[in-house]
């Protein structure tokens, strides 16, 4: 979807729309989720952190400027929860290994993953990269999501694959 058209339908839901919200959701969970995803990597925190997002953001909708990159917006009230998180809870790492053994043990294809992200210093490579890789978004996609210009998006993930080609 469009960035104009999902202007459109925060406005629907400015207005009072309620059913606006379902396609606003639809249209922005990735982008909440990999925000979040790259600050926290615990599921079931994310899926947490979504919801006080997505709360946060219907009760401050008002706030919104319209025309000014809703998924920017509300990606940000999500990396900004998930660092508030991060920056709370990074103290409490005692952590019982029979209870949590899921906690240390990864699948193949998340720790490639995860060993690709951490090669990557910038925040907007990691989110690229992930949008691009691992939820199949495409170079269009992400340049209108990020309100970036196409030929940045690209230039920065062929930096980011050169990193983790040269280090993997």
């Amino acid at each position: 979807m469009k960035p104009r058209e999902l202007e459109h339908y925060v406005s629907l839901y400015k207005s009072g729309n309620g059913d606006a919200f379902d396609i606003i959701y639809e249209e922005t969970k990735k982008s909440v989720y990999l925000s979040i995803y790259n600050i926290i990597k615990n599921k079931e925190v994310i899926a947490d952190l979504m919801q006080d997002t997505y709360m946060k953001a219907i009760s401050s909708i008002d706030m919104y400027k319209e025309n000014t990159n809703f998924s920017a917006w509300i990606s940000t009230i999500a990396r900004n929860l998930a660092i508030n998180y991060y920056n709370k809870y990074k103290k409490e790492t005692i952590v019982d290994e029979v209870e949590e053994a899921y906690l240390f043990t990864e699948s193949p294809n998340n720790s490639i993953i995860d060993d690709a992200m951490r090669l990557l210093d910038d925040e907007t490579e990691k989110e690229i990269f992930f949008l691009h890789i691992v939820l199949n978004t495409k170079f269009k996609d992400i340049a209108s999501n990020l309100d970036m210009p196409l030929s940045t998006v690209y230039f920065i993930y062929k930096n980011a694959i050169s990193k983790i080609k040269e280090n993997l």
